[in-house]
Protein backbone atom coordinates (compact mmCIF):
# COMPACT_ATOMS: atom_id res chain seq x y z
CA UNK A 1 0.00 0.00 0.00
CA UNK A 2 1.17 3.50 -0.78
CA UNK A 3 1.73 5.85 2.15
CA UNK A 4 2.20 9.56 2.55
CA UNK A 5 4.61 10.87 5.18
CA UNK A 6 4.06 14.19 6.92
CA UNK A 7 6.67 16.02 8.96
CA UNK A 8 5.84 19.29 10.70
CA UNK A 9 8.28 21.94 11.90
CA UNK A 10 8.09 25.38 13.46
CA UNK A 11 10.55 27.41 11.40
CA UNK A 12 11.65 30.87 10.41
CA UNK A 13 11.23 30.48 6.67
CA UNK A 14 13.07 33.73 5.91
CA UNK A 15 16.12 32.53 7.84
CA UNK A 16 16.18 29.29 5.87
CA UNK A 17 15.96 31.25 2.63
CA UNK A 18 18.84 33.47 3.74
CA UNK A 19 21.07 30.42 4.09
CA UNK A 20 20.97 30.07 0.30
CA UNK A 21 23.98 31.89 -1.09
CA UNK A 22 25.29 32.68 2.39
CA UNK A 23 28.63 30.93 1.84
CA UNK A 24 28.27 29.52 5.35
CA UNK A 25 30.43 26.40 5.70
CA UNK A 26 28.71 25.49 8.97
CA UNK A 27 25.44 25.20 7.03
CA UNK A 28 27.04 22.41 5.00
CA UNK A 29 28.90 20.66 7.81
CA UNK A 30 26.07 20.66 10.33
CA UNK A 31 23.65 19.23 7.76
CA UNK A 32 26.11 16.47 6.84
CA UNK A 33 26.56 15.63 10.53
CA UNK A 34 22.80 15.18 10.78
CA UNK A 35 22.61 12.37 8.22
CA UNK A 36 23.71 9.49 10.42
CA UNK A 37 21.47 10.13 13.45
CA UNK A 38 18.41 10.96 11.35
CA UNK A 39 18.94 7.87 9.19
CA UNK A 40 19.35 5.73 12.31
CA UNK A 41 16.00 7.06 13.53
CA UNK A 42 14.32 6.23 10.19
CA UNK A 43 13.65 9.92 9.61
CA UNK A 44 15.25 10.23 6.17
CA UNK A 45 13.70 9.04 2.92
CA UNK A 46 16.02 10.63 0.39
CA UNK A 47 18.99 12.56 1.80
CA UNK A 48 21.00 9.50 2.78
CA UNK A 49 24.04 9.62 0.45
CA UNK A 50 26.64 11.99 1.97
CA UNK A 51 28.41 12.59 -1.35
CA UNK A 52 25.20 13.49 -3.16
CA UNK A 53 24.03 15.61 -0.24
CA UNK A 54 27.29 17.52 0.08
CA UNK A 55 27.33 18.43 -3.60
CA UNK A 56 23.79 19.83 -3.43
CA UNK A 57 24.42 21.61 -0.13
CA UNK A 58 27.47 23.39 -1.52
CA UNK A 59 25.44 24.59 -4.48
CA UNK A 60 22.93 26.01 -2.02
CA UNK A 61 25.52 27.62 0.24
CA UNK A 62 27.37 29.13 -2.73
CA UNK A 63 24.17 30.27 -4.42
CA UNK A 64 25.06 28.29 -7.56
CA UNK A 65 21.60 26.84 -8.04
CA UNK A 66 21.17 24.60 -11.05
CA UNK A 67 17.62 24.75 -12.50
CA UNK A 68 18.34 21.46 -14.29
CA UNK A 69 19.54 19.55 -11.20
CA UNK A 70 17.76 16.15 -11.19
CA UNK A 71 15.30 16.14 -8.32
CA UNK A 72 15.90 19.81 -7.57
CA UNK A 73 16.74 20.77 -3.98
CA UNK A 74 13.51 20.18 -2.08
CA UNK A 75 14.61 16.70 -1.00
CA UNK A 76 17.25 18.38 1.20
CA UNK A 77 14.57 19.91 3.42
CA UNK A 78 14.10 16.66 5.35
CA UNK A 79 17.73 17.05 6.39
CA UNK A 80 17.76 20.82 6.89
CA UNK A 81 14.53 21.33 8.80
CA UNK A 82 15.61 19.54 12.01
CA UNK A 83 18.43 22.08 12.30
CA UNK A 84 16.36 25.07 11.20
CA UNK A 85 13.51 24.85 13.70
CA UNK A 86 11.57 22.75 16.16
CA UNK A 87 10.07 19.43 15.13
CA UNK A 88 6.36 19.47 15.96
CA UNK A 89 5.49 15.96 14.91
CA UNK A 90 5.11 13.46 12.10
CA UNK A 91 2.46 11.16 10.74
CA UNK A 92 1.96 8.42 8.17
CA UNK A 93 -1.26 8.49 6.16
CA UNK A 94 -2.09 5.24 4.35
CA UNK A 95 -3.24 5.15 0.75
CA UNK A 96 -3.15 7.71 -2.04
CA UNK A 97 -4.72 11.04 -2.91
CA UNK A 98 -3.71 13.05 0.15
CA UNK A 99 -2.15 15.74 -2.04
CA UNK A 100 -5.63 16.34 -3.53
CA UNK A 101 -7.25 17.45 -0.25
CA UNK A 102 -7.21 21.15 -1.15
CA UNK A 103 -10.57 20.91 -2.95
CA UNK A 104 -12.04 19.07 0.03
CA UNK A 105 -10.82 21.72 2.46
CA UNK A 106 -12.28 24.45 0.25
CA UNK A 107 -15.65 22.67 0.17
CA UNK A 108 -15.62 22.56 3.97
CA UNK A 109 -15.11 26.33 4.20
CA UNK A 110 -11.37 26.14 5.01
CA UNK A 111 -9.99 28.36 2.21
CA UNK A 112 -6.71 29.32 3.88
CA UNK A 113 -5.90 25.71 4.72
CA UNK A 114 -6.80 24.76 1.14
CA UNK A 115 -4.38 27.37 -0.19
CA UNK A 116 -1.64 26.18 2.14
CA UNK A 117 -2.13 22.55 1.09
CA UNK A 118 -2.10 23.35 -2.63
CA UNK A 119 0.68 25.95 -2.82
CA UNK A 120 4.30 24.80 -2.60
CA UNK A 121 6.71 27.00 -0.70
CA UNK A 122 9.14 28.23 -3.39
CA UNK A 123 12.32 26.99 -1.78
CA UNK A 124 15.22 27.54 -2.32
CA UNK A 125 14.21 30.21 -4.85
CA UNK A 126 11.20 30.67 -7.05
CA UNK A 127 13.21 30.49 -10.27
CA UNK A 128 14.51 26.99 -9.51
CA UNK A 129 11.42 25.63 -7.78
CA UNK A 130 9.26 23.01 -9.43
CA UNK A 131 5.61 24.02 -9.71
CA UNK A 132 4.61 20.55 -8.50
CA UNK A 133 7.52 19.46 -6.30
CA UNK A 134 7.80 16.16 -4.47
CA UNK A 135 8.47 16.16 -1.59
CA UNK A 136 6.00 19.01 -1.20
CA UNK A 137 6.77 21.79 1.31
CA UNK A 138 3.90 24.02 2.45
CA UNK A 139 4.57 26.99 4.72
CA UNK A 140 2.19 29.29 6.58
CA UNK A 141 3.44 32.14 8.74
CA UNK A 142 2.15 35.31 10.38
CA UNK A 143 -1.44 36.29 9.54
CA UNK A 144 -1.88 33.31 7.23
CA UNK A 145 -1.01 30.90 10.03
CA UNK A 146 -3.45 32.73 12.30
CA UNK A 147 -6.20 32.28 9.70
CA UNK A 148 -5.44 28.54 9.37
CA UNK A 149 -5.61 28.26 13.16
CA UNK A 150 -8.97 30.05 13.28
CA UNK A 151 -10.42 27.93 10.47
CA UNK A 152 -9.44 24.69 12.18
CA UNK A 153 -10.72 25.88 15.56
CA UNK A 154 -14.14 26.62 14.05
CA UNK A 155 -14.43 23.47 11.96
CA UNK A 156 -17.01 20.82 12.89
CA UNK A 157 -15.24 17.51 12.29
CA UNK A 158 -18.62 15.75 12.14
CA UNK A 159 -18.76 16.97 8.54
CA UNK A 160 -16.04 14.49 7.64
CA UNK A 161 -18.29 11.60 8.61
CA UNK A 162 -21.33 13.23 7.03
CA UNK A 163 -19.73 14.16 3.70
CA UNK A 164 -17.25 11.40 2.77
CA UNK A 165 -18.07 11.98 -0.90
CA UNK A 166 -16.01 15.18 -0.68
CA UNK A 167 -12.83 13.25 0.06
CA UNK A 168 -10.48 12.61 -2.89
CA UNK A 169 -12.04 9.84 -4.92
CA UNK A 170 -14.92 9.68 -2.43
CA UNK A 171 -12.78 7.33 -0.34
CA UNK A 172 -14.82 6.52 2.77
CA UNK A 173 -11.94 4.40 4.08
CA UNK A 174 -9.97 7.62 4.64
CA UNK A 175 -12.51 9.23 6.98
CA UNK A 176 -10.72 8.31 10.23
CA UNK A 177 -7.35 9.48 8.96
CA UNK A 178 -8.82 12.79 7.73
CA UNK A 179 -10.45 13.29 11.14
CA UNK A 180 -7.06 12.70 12.74
CA UNK A 181 -5.35 15.11 10.34
CA UNK A 182 -7.90 17.94 10.55
CA UNK A 183 -9.11 17.42 14.10
CA UNK A 184 -5.83 16.67 15.89
CA UNK A 185 -2.61 16.91 13.92
CA UNK A 186 -3.00 20.21 12.08
CA UNK A 187 -4.51 22.08 15.06
CA UNK A 188 -1.68 20.87 17.31
CA UNK A 189 1.02 21.74 14.79
CA UNK A 190 -0.51 25.13 14.07
CA UNK A 191 -0.71 25.92 17.77
CA UNK A 192 2.88 24.78 18.31
CA UNK A 193 4.22 27.09 15.61
CA UNK A 194 2.17 30.06 16.85
CA UNK A 195 3.33 29.53 20.44
CA UNK A 196 6.92 29.80 19.22
CA UNK A 197 6.24 32.85 17.06
CA UNK A 198 7.35 30.91 13.97
CA UNK A 199 5.85 29.62 10.76
CA UNK A 200 4.49 26.13 10.24
CA UNK A 201 6.15 24.06 7.55
CA UNK A 202 4.60 20.71 6.65
CA UNK A 203 6.68 18.52 4.37
CA UNK A 204 4.72 15.84 2.50
CA UNK A 205 6.55 12.91 0.92
CA UNK A 206 6.03 9.27 0.02
CA UNK A 207 3.43 8.05 -2.42
CA UNK A 208 0.90 10.36 -4.02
Amino acid sequence: MSEQYLSAFAVDGDALLRAVGSGDESFVRSALDRIAPLAAGDRLLRATDPAEVESALRELADGRLDPARPGGYGWLLELLLPGAGDRLGAAILPGRGWHELADTFRSWGLPTLAGLWARPWPWPRAEVSDGDPWPFPCLAAGPELDRVHAELAGFDTDRIQEEPELLPGGDEDAVEEVEWLVGELLPAWTAGARERGLGLLVLRDGGK
